[in-house]
């Protein structure tokens, strides 16, 4: 234990008796040391002065705000929607879009006042039918609706077909 004791004392004596030297300080050094003097002529944040907040200014920024939203909606609706997919012009619309899954669709298509049906796919574009006969208006009673699907799902024979086709039968 005294063997113990007696180390630590030498550590600590030495460590007394050593004492750190430090350089002298450089120009950068002492510059910095030097007391700060504001005397620039420049506001500190103690002298701005500030406004209070003011209810119509806030009202005018609200209307600044939803003047130019409503500006640039306008100018949007008037300018720039002829830019974007299916907008296309006043010819080519796109009716309806029916979406079967696995990036396939099929949509009803306008142009020049003609209808189409066309399947769209990974494959391509397919056109599946031109809808001229279709109806864009509802029938007018129960009675001819009815009427009017019976006649769509009615079995037709081949003679019948042929007969429509030759345009002897209407």
């Amino acid at each position: 234990m005294r063997k113990v004791l007696f180390c630590l004392g030498i550590l600590v004596a030495s460590g007394l008796g050593a004492q750190a030297q430090t350089p002298p300080a450089s120009p950068a050094e002492k510059e910095l040391q030097q007391p700060l003097l504001l005397n620039d002529d420049k506001p500190t944040q103690a002298q701005v002065v500030r406004s209070e907040p003011s209810g119509w200014r806030a009202f005018g920024s609200t209307l600044l705000v939803i003047g130019l939203a409503g500006g640039s909606l306008w100018a949007f609706r008037k300018y720039g929607m002829k830019k974007f997919p299916g907008s296309g012009g006043s010819r080519l619309k796109v009716e309806e879009t029916l979406a079967l899954g696995d990036r396939r669709f099929v949509s009803i298509l306008r142009a020049d006042e003609e209808l189409f049906l066309i399947a769209l796919g990974p494959q391509g574009i397919t056109l599946l039918a031109r809808m001229d006969g279709v109806e864009t208006a509802p029938p007018e009673s129960f009675g001819e609706a009815l009427e009017h699907h019976v006649e769509l799902t009615r079995p037709t024979s081949v003679r019948e077909v042929e007969a429509m086709i030759k345009g002897d039968r209407p």
